[in-house]
């Protein structure tokens, strides 16, 4: 039986009698609650099932029939009371079985209070048997002003008496405690207790007992969504980890192989000394990816950064054929290094591949794509010419110093996609992750940044990074 979708009436008895495991549970606890007297009602709240539902397997299971709640009332009124607080407890029972929120169990049982009692002053404890004490799982408004609310442990009386003993009880005559059997208690406030009958408690006791057991099963579904909905969240995050682990280790491994070529060709051992540059780059990536992976958290070990030298190691650690850095103006700001140049190598990269149509055939016919001579050095282009038919790509700061910006002069970005850029796995190329700049704003949100891409001055994107 699903929490959200109690068999059919018809579906219960012909599900037990086939043997289904969840059937076969279902009619346990059917059989169980009948033989500890609880009613109809109370089954019903506790299973999941209609009273009628209940009726069936009561009488597919052989068990002795449950009490309906209201066998003690007296039937030969001309009003027909009796049946219609039968009607009200299963009205009630059917509302708590279908609501999906403990909000709205809250409402339905506080309107029948004010029905029976007139009070809206309602407070419903779950008996927590590992803690050995009632907690408030559902307060209204007005009893968080009538009453001291805080959990009530063992021995504290009335109202662990009342629970004990399973009988109603009245505090200071303006209070009544109903118990809900095992369950735990229903604290109605601001009644006149010698005006309330008997009928009126005995009607609301099953009620009160298919309230407290109905917001326990939503507790408990709700923690199961949020045990689902927390390792759905891990498995995203282990999954982005590893994306960005093969994402952003392509860089530095295509400029250790760019200098191996030439370090065996030449023999030159300055080489050597990049390919060892690039490899430590490697492992300060895996390093700092596998801590996030491990803590589950965000930057902590932010120093003061300085723009126009990040944007330079960042450029060169990009595959930048036929591409200009211009740094128009530089800012100091707190930031993770390493994340950081993560972030600009990223967008210099998108630039880089989607500013200009000849970015993918750079190198000239004598120099491998990806070798350290094919990248032209970061510079001050002051005029914005660059290589020929290269893109240029513009770092620089906005407003007061309150961020950055990194703008291409490329084809840019159109309008009704930039919402969608930075979803993870999007992507307009057809070997592209789809994860650049999707890691662009998972480094800005943990930085608590904000991310913005509108057109550049001269055409092209422009990524603008604010509230630094």
């Amino acid at each position: 039986m699903s929490d959200l979708d109690p068999l059919s009436d018809t579906d219960a008895v012909e599900a037990v009698l086939a043997d289904e495991p969840s059937a076969t549970r279902d009619g346990l606890l059917v059989a169980l609650a009948s033989h500890r007297g609880r009613s109809t009602a109370e089954i019903a709240a506790l299973t999941g099932l209609s009273t009628d539902a209940v009726e069936r397997w009561v009488e597919s299971l052989d068990v002795d029939d449950p009490p309906t709640g209201t066998d003690d009332v007296d039937d030969s009124g001309d009003d027909g009371t009796d049946q219609s607080r039968s009607e009200v407890i299963d009205a009630a029972v059917r509302s708590f079985v279908k609501s999906e929120t403990i909000e709205g169990i809250t409402e339905s049982v506080t309107d029948i209070a004010d029905e029976f009692f007139d009070t809206t002053t309602v407070a419903v404890y779950r008996y927590d048997g590992l803690r050995s004490e009632l907690v408030p799982e559902v307060v209204t408004p007005e009893a968080e002003a009538r009453f001291e609310i805080e959990p009530i442990t063992d021995g504290v009386d009335p109202w662990w008496s009342s629970f004990r003993s399973d009988e109603p009880t009245t505090v200071a005559s303006t209070e009544l405690v109903i118990p809900s059997e095992t369950l735990g208690i229903v604290r109605l406030g601001d009644v006149d207790a010698d005006a309330v009958s008997e009928i009126d408690v005995r009607t609301f006791r099953p009620i009160a007992t298919a309230a407290v057991g109905a917001i326990e099963r939503r507790r408990r579904i709700r923690s199961l969504e949020d045990d689902r909905a927390e390792l759905k969240g891990k498995n995203k995050d282990l999954q982005d980890f590893a994306n960005i682990v093969s994402h952003d280790l392509r860089n530095p491994l295509s400029v250790a192989e760019g200098y191996l070529e030439m370090a065996v060709e030449t023999g030159d051992e300055e080489y050597v000394q990049e390919v060892k540059d690039a490899h430590e780059r490697i492992d300060r990536i895996i390093e700092h990816t596998l801590t996030l992976a491990r803590q589950g958290q965000g930057i902590d070990d932010a120093e003061p950064v300085n723009l126009d030298s990040a944007a330079r190691r960042a450029w060169g650690t990009v595959e930048t054929p036929d591409a200009t850095l211009r740094v128009t103006d530089s800012m100091t700001f707190d930031a993770d290094p390493d994340r950081l140049r993560q972030l600009l190598e990223n967008l210099f990269r998108n630039a880089v591949e989607h500013g200009s149509p000849s970015s993918q055939s750079a190198a000239d016919d004598s120099v491998e794509p990806g070798s350290p001579s094919s990248r032209p050095e970061a510079g001050d282009d002051s005029d914005g010419s660059g290589a020929d038919d290269g893109v240029v790509v513009t770092v620089g700061t906005i407003g007061d110093g309150d961020g950055f910006f990194v703008a291409d002069d490329g084809p840019g970005i159109p309008a009704p996609e930039r919402s969608r850029i930075f979803e993870r796995g999007y992507t307009d190329s057809d070997d592209g992750t789809g994860f650049g700049l999707h890691i662009v704003r998972e480094i800005v949100d943990a930085h608590r940044w904000n991310l913005s891409v509108t057109d550049g001055d001269h055409g092209g994107a422009r990524f603008e990074i604010d509230g630094v």
